[in-house]
């Protein structure tokens, strides 16, 4: 009895040690903030012909970790070679950058600004751009 107990127990640390599968961090899109303000960041992938902010929560405030300081560069993490698999998979679809003003998103929130369209800069950015640009923007 006790054998078989240690069994499942050994069984069953194995199958949770095996499920969560590390992938590794993709950091080679950099962003450089030129600016001497601070700058919100934010990406998603879209088909090429559409222009909407794709709001998924829109009621939600702006995360700090979007926030790239004056004169900083950072790079956007994603898991394993996102970025290559998904644009080589799906070649209609580039990634879309939007760069919002940090004082305007504290002044008018989220849902307002990105409803609004209220963008300083807007990437339109495929597997090819990122290759030739060394992963930069």
């Amino acid at each position: 009895m006790i054998i078989d107990v240690i069994k499942i127990l050994c069984l069953f640390v194995t199958l949770s040690l095996t499920a969560c599968v590390f992938h590794p961090l993709d950091l080679r899109l950099k962003c450089i903030n030129n600016t001497n303000l601070p700058l919100f960041i934010y990406h998603d992938f879209y088909l090429s012909n559409d222009t909407l902010i794709n709001c998924i929560d829109c009621n939600s405030n702006v995360k700090d970790w979007n926030v790239y300081d004056a004169y900083d560069t950072s790079s956007i993490a994603l898991n394993g070679n996102y970025y290559d698999k998904y644009l080589s998979e799906h070649p209609n679809e580039i990634l879309r950058i939007f760069i919002f003003s940090s004082d305007t998103l504290k002044k008018y929130g989220w849902k307002k600004a990105s409803s609004e369209y209220m963008i300083l800069k807007r990437y339109d950015i495929n597997l090819q751009y990122l290759q030739k640009n060394n992963w930069t923007i």
